[in-house]
């Protein structure tokens, strides 16, 4: 059993000697593992800003190109309805002229009318004065 002891006392001294430059060295890699995984993430961190940046820009193409486009189309319906606008006041103007002209014909029409009713009534009540008189003289 002593020899055994002596054994296990040499094992946990071999070990004890062997164990601080092994506990060293993995110290040294976690910590060059944290510096790369840090280098990773500034890396990281610099595309991931860049690409923001080109998105960014992108979108305000988009917006600009869109704003372009909105204001070419207000353009053309400005146009668009002043020339409609226009074609109507145009049409409007036609038919006013044509009912004024037609208002002017029905109004000579009618003229004629009661000047031929006026002057038959005229021949009429002279032709009952004429017939008065006559009556008025037989009598």
């Amino acid at each position: 059993m002593l020899e055994r002891l002596e054994k296990l006392e040499g094992i946990v001294e071999t070990t004890v000697q062997i164990l601080p430059p092994l506990i060293n060295d993995l110290s040294r890699r976690i910590d060059g593992l944290r510096e790369e995984v840090q280098g990773m993430a500034a890396k990281l961190e610099g595309r991931i800003q860049a690409l923001e940046s080109k998105l960014e820009r992108q979108i305000q193409a988009v917006e600009t190109k869109l704003e372009g486009q909105i204001q070419e189309v207000k353009t053309s319906l400005e146009g668009q309805i002043r020339a409609v606008e226009t074609s109507l006041e145009e049409r409007i103007q036609a038919v006013e002229t044509k009912l004024e002209g037609r208002i002017e014909s029905l109004r000579q029409e009618v003229k004629a009318e009661i000047n031929t009713a006026f002057n038959k009534t005229m021949l009429l009540l002279t032709a009952i004065g004429v017939v008065l008189a006559l009556l008025s003289i037989f009598r």
